[in-house]
C-alpha cells in the first residue's frame, strides 16, 4: 500500500556507501528499493558514490522501474566505466566538489569526466555541496556551466549524519559566507544562463541566485524534513532528511510506511512547526518558516534555532 501522497516523502536521497566502508548486501538492497516502489516514492537519489557499490546495476534496474531516478558520479575510473551499463531513463549528476578550491572553481579537472559523460549518452548535471568558505566559488562554477553548456545545477542539503555537535557545524556555510556570496554578486555580477536549470535546497542562496531562476518559489512551505523529504543511510536507516540527524528507524527491521506513520515522525513536524525563538517577530518568517530546521537545531551554539545563513531579524 503507497503512502497518502498528502502525507509522504516524495524525495527520497539514499547514501549507497558509507565512511565505514560497509555496504547493504544484495537482499537488504532488495527489500528496500521494494519498499521505496511500495509506498510510491516519486523521486529516489543516490548519493555517497552509489557507483562503487557492488550491486549498482540491478539496484537501478529495480528502481527504474517505479521511480524517477538520480545518480551522483564521481570522477574515478571504477565509476566512469560503469556509464555504459546504467539505464538510459536516469539523471546522472557529476560531483564537481574536487573542483572547488576556496574561492575558486578549478573546471579542468572535471572535463574528462564531463565528456565520457557525454560520450554515454547522458546530458552531464552538476552538484556541489558547499562547505565553510567555499560559497564564492559557485559564481565561476555558474560561469563554468555556462562555458560548458551544462543544464543542471543542483545544491543539494548538507548533510550532518549521526555526528551534530560542533565539529559538525564548523564545516557548515554560515551568514559570513552568505555575506560574501552576495558581496561577490555585487562586483561582478550573476552570469547569463538561460538554459540552466537550478535545483538550490538552501532557501538564503537561492534568494540571492533567483534572478537565474525567474517566479517565486512557490513549491517551498518551509522545512520539509519527515514530510516531503526522507533519507536513508548506507546501513539501511531511514532519517526524516539528510539535515536531520535522529533516524525514525531500521527499513531491514521495519516497514516504511509503519515508521512514516509513528509518533516520532509526527513529534518531528511538530517541532518544526514551532517558531524558533531567533525567528520571533522577523518579518520574513512567513517565508522562509525558519530555513532549515535540522542545521539550526542541532548545529547552533545557542538557544536561537536560527537557519545558520540567516545573519538575524529581518
Amino acid at each position: 500500500m503507497a503512502v497518502d501522497l498528502l502525507d509522504a516523502p516524495l524525495r527520497v536521497s539514499w547514501d549507497l556507501c558509507g565512511g565505514d566502508g560497509k555496504v547493504l548486501s544484495a537482499a537488504q538492497l532488495s527489500r528496500v528499493a521494494q519498499q521505496l516502489l511500495d509506498a510510491g516514492i516519486f523521486f529516489v537519489s543516490l548519493e555517497e558514490q552509489p557507483l562503487l557499490h557492488p550491486e549498482i546495476i540491478p539496484l537501478l534496474q529495480s528502481l527504474v522501474k517505479g521511480c524517477q531516478v538520480s545518480v551522483v558520479v564521481g570522477n574515478s575510473e571504477t565509476e566512469l566505466n560503469l556509464l555504459g551499463q546504467l539505464p538510459q531513463t536516469i539523471k546522472l549528476y557529476l560531483d564537481c566538489s574536487q573542483a572547488v578550491q576556496g574561492h575558486t572553481f578549478n573546471g579542468d579537472c572535471i572535463r574528462p569526466a564531463l565528456s565520457r559523460i557525454r560520450n554515454s549518452g547522458y546530458e552531464p548535471l552538476l552538484s556541489w555541496m558547499p562547505r565553510r568558505s567555499e560559497l564564492p566559488a559557485l559564481l565561476a562554477a555558474l560561469r563554468f556551466c555556462a562555458a560548458e553548456s551544462i543544464r543542471g545545477f543542483k545544491l543539494p542539503n548538507q548533510k550532518i549524519g549521526v555526528s551534530c555537535g560542533p565539529e559538525q557545524a564548523e564545516k557548515m556555510p554560515d551568514c559570513e559566507d552568505l555575506k560574501q556570496l552576495a558581496a561577490a554578486i555585487r562586483k561582478s555580477g550573476l552570469p547569463k544562463l538561460s538554459e540552466l536549470q537550478l535545483d538550490v535546497h538552501d532557501l538564503f542562496v537561492w534568494e540571492l541566485l533567483q534572478p537565474l531562476s525567474g517566479g517565486q518559489r512557490s513549491e517551498y512551505g518551509g522545512c520539509q524534513a519527515a514530510n516531503s523529504l526522507g533519507h536513508i543511510t548506507a546501513d539501511g536507516q531511514l532519517w526524516p532528511c539528510s539535515s536531520w540527524p535522529e533516524p525514525l528507524g531500521s527499513l531491514l527491521e521495519n516497514d516504511l510506511i509503519d515508521l512514516w506513520q509513528s509518533d516520532l515522525r509526527f513529534e518531528i513536524r511538530r517541532q518544526i512547526a514551532e517558531i524558533p525563538v531567533g525567528c520571533t517577530d522577523c518579518r520574513d518568517y512567513e517565508s522562509c518558516f525558519g530555513g532549515c530546521r535540522g542545521l539550526s537545531s542541532f548545529c547552533r551554539d545557542d538557544s536561537l534555532k536560527r537557519d545558520l545563513l540567516c545573519e538575524g531579524i529581518r
